[in-house]
């Protein structure tokens, strides 16, 4: 299966959300940009970046769940953080355009190497049902947490949340799909990591014709069909790295601004939880409002989580590489043998794959901790600036 049919689910999200410009041809396969689409994505920004204007330059209810001053500027900013990651989402996609093609392009040449020059299925039928998989996880995801909150808040009777909620929930449901065109373009390297592990762990440098002398042992090595295969790996690691390049450039500033928004989203979350634990009386209203903002946080944390731990792996992939390679024997009468390897352990060390949220922080693991130590902080300096308010309330 070809990566673009692999791809047609994802694909068609994205052109409902304006986040692609491309169309693929039925007959031909081959992938060209529409201008109807790049006219849709214009308008999509320019309505999207009006409603924010006016959401921030006006003081409409319709922009806030509660009425407490605090409360309503946690409010006020976890909207209007959504509603920027959803423009600068909208925004990079457009610009981006010729980088999504690009992407393609350079995945489909990966894949074409890997079965001409190393005999190796890619599998892309596979991937496709493993993005089925998550796609579906998280389409669960966020339609129970929104269903469960919209349960929680029918109960409340709250008339103001309803508007607000769908204010909100249109720009989190384009941001998500961005998410998942951010998981998938990692999945897509690291299937061909994994690929590249297991072609790289079936080499055997040292095979040699029998009853050969030293000198027609070191001239054969030098054609072993295992060293040229060693060759097109050290040539497909290079274009992977590439193509780790393109989608650092692609999704960088998206990156930025959905897990900011997602930091945002969690802290002002914790922040309710801390407001109606603090006046919780036992009551069913008080159970449900401390539920539906946990519950609200729910699908933040998850892309948050999933972005960090996909990064992660995909990038411990190339230490596999480098213990494969390290597990090869040396041959001390063939020179090209060793430089080869020693050339490869010098180009892993050096083009080490990181994803990274357009330069300001890599994306791994660590990524949980910053954002758990932070929002620790900004939420203890919240709960200081909602103490100082009652101080001054009951003076």
């Amino acid at each position: 299966m070809d990566l673009i049919d692999s791809l047609k689910p994802l694909h068609i999200s994205m052109l409902i959300g304006g986040l692609s410009q491309y169309l693929v041809d039925r007959k031909t396969g081959k992938v060209y940009r529409s201008r109807l689409l790049e006219s849709y994505a214009i308008c999509t920004f320019i309505i999207s970046l009006a409603v924010l204007l006016y959401g921030t330059f006006s003081d409409n209810e319709f922009f806030r769940k509660s009425d407490n001053d605090i409360g309503h500027t946690v409010d006020y900013i976890q909207m209007i953080g959504i509603r920027v990651s959803h423009i600068v989402t909208i925004l990079e996609a457009f610009l981006q355009r010729k980088g999504q093609g690009t992407f393609v392009k350079q995945i489909q040449e990966i894949d074409r190497i890997f079965e001409c020059s190393l005999n190796v299925d890619v599998e892309n039928r596979s991937l496709r049902r493993k993005m089925l998989r998550r796609g579906a996880i998280m389409v669960f995801i966020y339609m129970s947490t929104e269903l469960l909150i919209l349960i929680a808040y029918f109960f409340t009777k709250d008339r103001h949340f309803s508007i607000y909620w769908l204010f909100y929930l249109l720009p989190f449901c384009i941001c998500g799909v961005r998410y998942f065109q951010i998981f998938a373009a990692i999945m897509i390297i690291r299937q061909r990591l994994d690929k590249l592990v297991e072609t790289l762990n079936e080499l055997n440098l040292l095979k040699a014709k029998p009853e050969t002398t030293e000198y027609l042992k070191r001239k054969y090595n030098m054609d072993n069909p295992d060293m040229k295969r060693l060759l097109i790996i050290r040539d497909l690691y290079n274009r992977l790295w590439e193509v780790t390049v393109t989608v650092n450039n692609d999704f960088g500033v998206s990156i930025l601004t959905n897990v900011g928004n997602d930091f945002i989203s969690i802290t002002s979350n914790c922040y309710w939880i801390f407001l109606n634990f603090k006046s919780y009386s036992g009551t069913l209203q008080d159970f449900l409002q401390i539920a539906s903002s946990a519950i609200w946080s729910a699908p933040h944390l998850y892309n948050v989580l999933m972005l960090a731990l996909l990064c992660e792996r995909t990038i411990q992939k190339t230490t596999a590489i480098a213990l494969g390679l390290h597990r090869m024997e040396t041959n001390v009468w063939n020179d090209n043998h060793n430089t080869v390897i020693e050339q490869f352990s010098l180009q892993l060390l050096h083009q080490k794959l990181t994803f990274s949220a357009a330069g300001f922080f890599d994306i791994n693991c660590t990524l949980l901790y910053r954002i758990v130590g932070a929002t620790t902080t900004y939420l203890i300096i919240l709960i200081q600036f909602h103490m100082s308010a009652d101080k001054l309330t009951t003076s």
